[in-house]
């Protein structure tokens, strides 16, 4: 029952996704800071949305390096298919606040010696952010809120090109 929800999100996410060729599509890497899951890397893609020019598709992944207790080996990773609203500044236009929701894949391994354990929750996410324009590239900052799932709050910072 679980990976069919997984895969009816993902499903969901992938509809969402542009389907004109003149959609301006993003990339970038990112760092990430969880306060359950402390520091991760991963990269993100920002897409816009057919023809509504105030929404984008941000799609995130992550690898987090959580602290490990010396009788446990932990991993743990996170997907995330979210929407954003991006608000004008006429007054300020090189800084480009969004608002925004979406979903939380997070797959969680934890090996002991007494055997291993593996857990992947389906969540929400909701964020606020801001992009700054610095010409050829966009450096990013971004605070989420994971709802449900593997809750929790995460700071994230990065660039696209």
């Amino acid at each position: 029952m679980r990976v069919r929800n997984i895969l009816a999100a993902v499903a969901a996410v992938l509809l969402l996704l542009p389907t004109s060729a003149d959609a301006q599509i993003r990339i970038g890497p990112q760092l990430s800071w969880g306060d359950d899951t402390d520091l991760g890397i991963g990269g993100r893609v920002v897409a816009s949305v057919g023809t509504l020019n105030t929404w984008d598709f941000i799609g995130t992944f992550d690898v987090f390096f959580p602290d490990d207790s010396p009788a446990n080996d932990i991993s743990y990773w996170e997907a995330n298919g979210n929407l954003a609203y991006s608000f004008g500044l006429p007054d300020l236009p090189a800084l480009s606040p969004y608002a925004g929701f979406g979903l939380n894949i997070a797959h969680v391994s934890v090996g002991t010696d007494s055997g291993d354990f593996d857990d992947t929750d389906l969540g929400i996410n909701f964020f606020i952010g801001n992009q700054f324009d610095a010409g050829s590239m966009t450096p990013f900052a971004e605070l989420r809120v994971v709802a449900e799932g593997a809750s929790q709050v995460v700071l994230t910072g990065g660039i696209l090109f």
